[in-house]
């Protein structure tokens, strides 16, 4: 099978290729092609450079569909096509491939949307990184930190990000280009316990060293991550050590490595990470320490969030504009998503948005359809009373986590198949946005407590893994929702945090219901979390 491979990649007419489709159909046939294998056979059957040049491929592909009958080819090739069906898109696409798309179509199995979907996933991830590159990169070639600044250590501090309603994900890329996106979300900071008040749960802290070396450090809840290299060890590995993160997972620290790589103070293949801090310090070294005082998958923008914080600190070391308040809006944030983008994180552009500082913590975005980058018009909603919001509307850490980016996956297939009963709810989630702004600017809580209920609904009947008997327990047990007007999860949903509206007067009752839920072991982590409203945003210490 590898021979027959690698003679279609190199093949130079037409007839070689037909014979080596029927050899390596035959090698299917006979179960002696793996996986793998069937993938660069419709890669190298596709792309094959001497039939491109002839315009040709047509052709093999006739033959190889007269060649294997419709339901012999979804037996055997379906997998290797669904896996393999986007990056080929996206090859066709970005090479800009004389080749008809719909050639690629035909390769499809009955039945098979999730393969187009995937397809259109990396197509939007392409065009994101396009239109934020467009914008210019926010580094210069050669970045250097300011002399004055050797002595200072910096910190950063940051609220998380508590989303009301995003429109179910109209903040997506492709969502928001086309019938635009509505967020509502709010600026917080959290009391965790032991502690004696409310603060920003999200840090950052950079001091520059004496010694050259990179120590990164990230201090989290649930895991703790270290990483140093100095001149002590040999270039090349602390390089390959540091850049690790792009073939595993090193959620940790993988933020911090891609910030240094996207402000160019470490070149993107750079082969002396060391030489390259050296450079930008002036000889000295540089130390990192990011720190989060809520679990992952808690469903308050925690990495995009502390994606921003990163490079605003970043930023800062290069002097470069965008840390500063004046001018961090919003090219920080877009950067932020592309930064997040480059490490195939999924995020949509109100997550870090959130956290952005203003005349108030509460802020309503609504981006307009556009052919580019999709630009959210900011309001902060300044007639709404904190103090009654933080009174009536209760925090419930569920202490579980859950996994966003398979909801905002099942979110977007039901937008891109416009299926019947889910994009309807799509729809609807659109227009109900704009009646919890308003019952929320009117303090009727009666009211918004339906809406709220309505809009977890409508989350449920897009995704129905959302939800399950746990987190139904919430909404639906007398005991709690006789204290309350209605609820959510926020975020996607699955877990992290619960947003329950006390009725009047109370709070204190539904506070009390909910500490008793720790018996219970499927509650065993929650807890009522503490708050209060920021409206300073991301703030930069030094």
């Amino acid at each position: 099978m590898e021979e027959f491979l690698k003679r279609l990649e190199q093949a130079a007419d037409l007839c070689e290729v037909q014979v080596l489709i029927d050899s390596i159909l035959d090698a299917a046939r006979a179960g002696k092609a793996k996986g793998d294998q069937k993938r660069l056979f419709l890669q190298h059957l596709l792309f094959n450079q001497a039939l491109l040049e002839r315009l040709e491929i047509p052709a093999a592909v006739d033959h190889l569909c007269a060649a294997i009958q419709p339901a012999e080819w979804t037996e055997l090739f379906a997998d290797a096509v669904e896996r393999e069906f986007p990056r080929l898109a996206v090859d066709l696409i970005d090479a800009r491939a004389d080749l008809d798309h719909r050639e690629l179509l035909r390769l499809l199995p009955l039945e098979c949307p999730k393969g187009r979907y995937q397809a259109l996933k990396q197509l939007q991830r392409i065009d994101l990184r396009r239109c934020l590159t467009a914008l210019g990169d926010g580094r210069s070639d050669a970045p250097q930190m300011a002399a004055a600044d050797y002595d200072h250590t910096f910190g950063i501090e940051a609220p998380l990000r508590l989303g009301i309603s995003s429109a179910n994900a109209s903040d997506n890329h492709l969502r928001s280009k086309e019938q635009g996106g509505k967020t509502l979300n709010i600026a917080i900071d959290l009391q965790r316990e032991g502690e004696k008040g409310a603060a920003p749960p999200l840090s950052v802290t950079a001091r520059r060293l004496d010694e050259p070396k990179l120590i990164l450090r990230s201090l989290s809840m649930n895991f703790k991550a270290d990483f140093e290299a100095s001149k002590r060890g040999d270039a090349k590995t602390m390089s390959e050590l540091f850049f690790a993160y792009r073939r595993s997972g090193d959620e940790a620290l993988r933020l911090v490595k891609q910030g240094l790589v996207h402000t160019g103070i470490i070149g993107a293949n750079s082969q002396d990470i060391i030489a390259d801090i050296a450079a930008f310090t002036g000889g000295g070294g540089l130390e990192l320490t990011t720190s989060s005082k809520v679990l992952q998958g808690s469903g308050l923008g925690t990495s995009s969030i502390l994606s921003a914080a990163i490079l605003k600190m970043l930023y800062r070391l290069c002097s470069h504009p965008f840390a500063s308040t004046e001018s961090e809006y919003p090219s920080l944030y877009d950067h932020s998503l592309l930064l997040e983008q480059s490490l195939g994180l999924n995020s949509g552009w109100q997550d870090a948005r959130g956290a952005s500082g203003g005349p108030s913590a509460i802020k309503d975005f609504y981006a307009p359809p556009t052919a580019g980058l999709p630009t959210p018009e900011r309001t902060f909603l300044t007639d709404v009373n904190e103090d009654q919001f933080t009174a009536r509307i209760i925090l419930f850490d569920t202490g579980m986590s859950r996994a966003a980016t398979r909801g905002l996956n099942v979110v977007l297939d039901a937008y891109l198949s416009r299926d019947r009963e889910r994009y309807a709810s799509l729809r609807e989630s659109l227009t109900i946005l704009g009646e919890i702004v308003a019952a929320l600017c009117a303090g009727d809580y009666a009211a918004l407590g339906k809406l709220f209920d309505r809009y977890w609904q409508l989350r449920c009947i897009l995704d129905p893994e959302a939800t399950n008997d746990v987190l139904q327990f919430l909404f639906e047990d007398p005991r709690i929702r006789d204290l309350t007007e209605g609820g959510l999860i926020t975020g996607a949903g699955g877990g992290g945090f619960a947003l329950l509206i006390a009725k009047d007067g109370r709070a204190d009752a539904l506070r009390a219901e909910l500490n008793k839920l720790r018996k219970d072991a499927a509650f065993a982590k929650s807890s009522v979390a503490s708050y209060r409203l920021n409206a300073r945003g991301i703030l930069l210490s030094e």
